[in-house]
């Protein structure tokens, strides 16, 4: 007989907060990359071409984390999802059990 499987219901909610976290910390990155840019003044007269070649690097950038960012959202959300279905159906499991149990027990002598 198997020893069955042991699903922790906790450990899976606590990775999904830790998800959650690195989603905000990857958002509040993203919020950075539009204080970092400057206009091409910041740059010079020298510098006048930075501004061209750096914008595109920003702007992917930006669109990168905002696709991790909604990523962790979706799996952290996913994570709860299932620990909260999991544990649903480890409860009616166990009322199902319980039932049987109950019936089983009583007498029937004759």
């Amino acid at each position: 007989m198997s020893d069955g499987i042991e699903f922790l219901v906790g450990s899976v909610l606590g990775h999904a907060g830790a998800v959650s976290e690195a989603s905000g910390r990857l958002a509040q990155a993203r919020s950075a990359i539009g204080e970092v840019t400057m206009d091409s003044q910041a740059y010079g007269q020298l510098c006048q071409f930075l501004p061209g070649l750096l914008s595109p690097v920003f702007d992917d950038a930006f669109e990168v984390i905002s696709e991790a960012v909604e990523a962790l959202d979706e799996t952290a959300a996913k994570l709860r999802t299932t620990a909260s279905a999991m544990e649903m159906t480890d409860a009616g499991s166990a009322r199902r059990l319980e039932g049987r149990r109950d019936r089983s027990s009583i007498c029937r002598c004759e």
